[in-house]
């Protein structure tokens, strides 16, 4: 039996270990696009801050892959999938079989259409190599605006003023999608940064970036003010990355559709993580559910299935919002 897993992320580690323990002589394969070794996203922030240097973002899951069994395959960016023939098309030209395929994709941020014509200007917060941009470029900066809604605005935020920087959080309001912070937590974080320096814009959006100099910019919100930065960082939702499945006759909404096994409308290819929008047995609807910790369940459950596991996914509303890799985010705002 050959496995091949999409995506390094906690989904798709824990979606290879768990089919390799289950099917001990199955080929488990997991590509994934990233170049570097497995690390923890949640963290990245901290690695901007200069709380952890880069070996403390490394995600422990990953360490032993190659002891559990499971052959890792970097800058492996999935272009195409091919159901009726079992086989995955990579950007490189390459190509992968299965027997079973399990998606772990994650996210991408969404990057708002006023900033589309200011390329340059701004740096996302999504990725270990994103992070250590923000971070040099922020050393050489005094003035950031950061751009987001809900805990991934915080986190960026908080980064970014114990760096040093003087911050302007431009927060357009509640994320569309996911399972948003409650407004009570949210408030007390908020005023958390703001005893700490940072000057909050809530309700609002970037309507234009002006370039002054190459160096210092200016953000135009809707309302008409003008805030001048040496940096913007981008900490928008994610979207599911599927763009891939175009043709693939996976069935997908803003998410790929899975059962409440994590399984898609073909019968051998399943979906975990940030990517997938699960059926929630409780609430008959299919959502999306943002979270490290979802994700590792989701993952774990994806692989046993797909090794001949049976297990119904229930949704806990604590695994998406409130922590970030086992620490509450207002213990964190209030570091």
């Amino acid at each position: 039996m050959r496995y091949l897993i999409l995506g390094s992320g906690p989904a798709g580690i824990a979606a290879a270990k768990a089919a390799r323990k289950l099917d001990k002589d199955a080929e488990v394969i997991l590509a994934t696009e990233e170049r570097a070794a497995p690390y923890l996203r949640p963290l990245l922030p901290d690695l901007v801050a200069g709380d952890r240097e880069l070996s403390g973002v490394a995600d422990p899951q990953g360490k032993d892959l190659a002891e559990s069994g499971v052959k890792l395959l970097g800058g492996k960016r999935a272009r195409r999938v091919d159901a009726a023939k079992n086989r995955v098309a990579f950007s490189d030209g390459s190509e992968e079989t299965y027997n079973f395929l399990c998606i772990a994709t994650g996210g991408r941020p969404i990057l708002p259409l006023s900033l589309m014509g200011a390329m340059g200007s701004f740096l996302f917060l999504n990725s270990l190599g994103d992070a250590q941009r923000v971070r040099e470029r922020a050393m050489r900066s005094d003035t950031t605006v950061v751009y987001g809604p809900g805990y991934l605005g915080i986190e960026a935020a908080r980064a970014m003023r114990k760096l040093g920087n003087q911050v302007i959080w431009i927060n357009p309001g509640l994320p569309r999608f996911g399972n948003p912070i409650s407004g009570d937590v949210e408030a007390r974080v908020t005023d958390q940064l703001r005893a700490r320096g940072v000057k909050v814009h809530e309700g609002t959006e970037i309507a234009d970036v002006i370039d002054v100099d190459g160096r210092n910019f200016e953000v135009v919100t809707a309302g008409g003010g003008k805030v001048p930065c040496h940096l913007i960082v981008v900490a928008t939702e994610r979207l599911p990355n599927i763009g891939f499945l175009g043709g693939s006759g996976v069935n997908s909404g803003a998410g790929i559709l899975v059962d409440e096994y994590l399984r898609t409308n073909v019968s051998n290819i399943y979906a975990a993580g940030d990517c997938a929008e699960v059926f929630d047995i409780n609430r008959r609807e299919n959502r999306i559910n943002f979270g490290w910790r979802s994700a590792l369940k989701q993952g774990q459950l994806a692989g046993e299935n797909m090794a001949g596991g049976t297990k119904v996914y229930i949704k806990n509303a604590e695994d998406y919002f409130g922590l970030l890799y086992g620490t509450p985010l207002a213990e964190r705002a209030g570091a």
